[in-house]
């Protein structure tokens, strides 16, 4: 069965946290820009919220002429958008310098999201130095993903020397905002006693909240607690309810584990 060691989920948590994040901004997102006037603004919003019930609608090409006309109107939050199209590949081919151009005309007017954006660019680039000024730029406007960086960087001592309570600080600031990452991140301080005395059932409080928003790592380890009886009472059928639909996604760990735990049901 898979546990997850120190070293192995905490690295791993990086690359898959910062690849598969939609980042994609909502509309009440923070923008330091003013609107020219009330209704012009109303009608940017009408349209954006347009453009995002396209893209919902995997209507990506007509979504993209939306965020794109908008973007060049200057707004903040459509530029951001149109960035994360370029990042993930939404509108073709994955273009990064298209994405960080758009991402810097948002950053440049204070929109939060995309000053993390860019941070996020440089760190899967390897440059964790270059995308910490990003990272707790937007982390002082209380970015829940730029806070759960940070405390990434603490955690597992990139730049930093390894500090779990700093590291518990900032996840608990995002997890405050119902950031399934971070929920996450508190729950492992409390699983494996890192900042924190060792709680199982502090634990599984935590990475409960983050299986509840679909996050699968956190998905896989809720079975494994309830495989083992960490934190809440042993329940192999129930460890096998939560891991199957991951397993059948393809997910490898989810896979082994749900092997090993009809393997061994008692």
């Amino acid at each position: 069965m898979w546990i997850k060691t120190k070293n192995s989920v905490t690295l791993f948590v990086l690359a898959f946290f910062l690849s598969s994040s939609l980042l994609v901004a909502c509309g009440n997102s923070t923008n330091t820009t003013e609107p020219k006037n009330n209704s012009s603004q109303q009608e940017i919003d009408t349209l954006f919220k347009n453009a995002e019930v396209l893209f919902e609608e995997d209507k990506n090409f007509e979504a993209y002429k939306i965020f794109k006309q908008l973007a060049e109107q200057g707004d903040a939050k459509s530029q951001n958008a149109l960035g994360s199209g370029y990042q993930h590949g939404f509108w073709g081919e994955i273009d990064l310098k298209q994405a960080k151009y758009w991402y810097q005309k948002s950053a440049d007017q204070g929109f939060r999201e995309a000053i993390y954006n860019i941070g996020a660019l440089d760190f899967l680039n390897g440059n964790h130095k270059q995308a910490l000024p990003y990272f707790e730029k937007s982390a002082k406007m209380n970015d829940p993903n730029a806070l759960n960086m940070l405390g990434l960087y603490y955690s597992n001592g990139i730049l930093f020397d390894q500090d779990y309570d700093k590291a518990l600080e900032y996840f608990r600031k995002s997890a405050e905002q119902q950031n399934r990452d971070a929920e996450f991140n508190v729950g492992q301080a409390y699983y494996y006693g890192e900042g924190v005395e060792q709680d199982y059932n502090k634990a599984f409080i935590w990475i409960n909240k983050s299986a509840n928003q679909d996050y699968s790592l956190a998905q896989i380890q809720l079975a494994e607690m309830y495989f083992s009886g960490k934190g809440v009472n042993k329940n192999v059928a129930k460890a096998i309810e939560l891991i199957k639909p991951l397993a059948e996604l393809g997910d490898p760990k989810a896979q082994q584990n749900l092997k090993w735990y009809i393997g061994h049901p008692n």
